[in-house]
């Protein structure tokens, strides 16, 4: 028994949740897009390595976050808690001198805040960012990302209970010089074991090539399916004593509206109206919705 370690419920390796493979694979389709997002401010490819996915105390990641750091804080609908979006200090001031001619080699001095250009700059890289993030999302879930704050340092984020476990997306950036910076994508953990299903199941790679012959023959099958398609001519209004006292020969009026909706399903496809054609009632397509 000298091999008994102590365990924390909630805690360690035996909790890592599934989905982890599943945003390693979200992961690897985003790293291939901020090659492309950081081109053009850098002049030439970056090289941007995806880290493994990994889950640590908010405390354990925010320890290691220089207080230069810009930190982006988000919602990420219906995803519940903020997501974070770490950028280096020192990767955006290499980014705004390679911008304007640069090459990347000036000694950055320590600073508490950015300079203006700066500020412009992670504005617009963060937003890059984030928009190819709901992309690659789009095939798990739509994910509606809004900017809730941003801060230099952890910030307001500090506020987070030091406890909480949070998914960790880093992804390594080498520009002009010999050195790295990180960024991270941070998910609380307990906002994503929510959707672990969908995260573990439904990642799909932009690389992989759909058979034409398979896609064809699912088309035409898809095709053929039959769905059933109504309309409401009207939708009286009784009372519950109303309702209660109805008799056979009680005559209930209806007002039949002009534009009446074509319902497939649940949802409203078409509006229209009901005439006659050969004899038959009929419902006349107006306006698609």
């Amino acid at each position: 028994m000298d091999d008994v370690q102590s365990f924390a419920f909630g805690k360690g390796d035996a909790q890592a949740p599934v989905m982890l493979s599943g945003l390693d694979r979200l992961g690897d389709k985003l790293c291939r897009r901020l090659r492309a997002v950081m081109e053009p401010l850098v002049g030439s490819r970056p090289d941007v390595q995806m880290q493994p996915v990994s889950v640590v105390d908010f405390a354990l990641w925010s320890q290691d976050v220089p207080s230069s750091s810009s930190i982006g804080i988000y919602r990420a609908l219906p995803l519940k808690g903020n997501m974070l979006l770490r950028l280096d200090a020192g990767m955006i001031s290499t980014l705004v001198d390679c911008f304007y001619g640069g090459i990347g080699n000036r000694t950055m001095p320590a600073r508490a805040e950015f300079t203006p250009t700066e500020d412009r700059l992670i504005t617009r890289l963060s937003q890059q960012i984030v928009e190819q993030l709901a992309s690659c999302w789009q095939d798990v879930m739509p994910l509606d990302i809004a900017l809730a704050t941003r801060e230099v340092g952890v910030g307001f984020a500090a506020a987070m209970p030091a406890t909480d476990q949070m998914v960790v997306q880093r992804f390594t950036v080498s520009l002009i010089r010999n050195e790295q910076w990180p960024i991270d994508i941070v998910f609380p953990l307990a906002a994503l074991r929510a959707v672990e299903a969908l995260t573990g199941s439904k990642v799909h790679d932009e690389n992989i090539v759909t058979d034409p012959v398979w896609q064809t023959r699912i088309e035409r099958q898809m095709s053929n399916i039959r769905l059933p398609a109504r309309t409401v001519l009207a939708r009286p209004s009784l009372s519950l004593t109303e309702l209660i006292a109805l008799q056979p020969g009680d005559v209930i009026p209806v007002h039949i509206n002009r534009n009446l909706p074509l319902i497939v399903g649940d949802r409203i496809i078409a509006q229209g109206s009901i005439g006659e054609q050969d004899g038959r009632v009929a419902f006349m397509i107006e306006k698609m919705n």
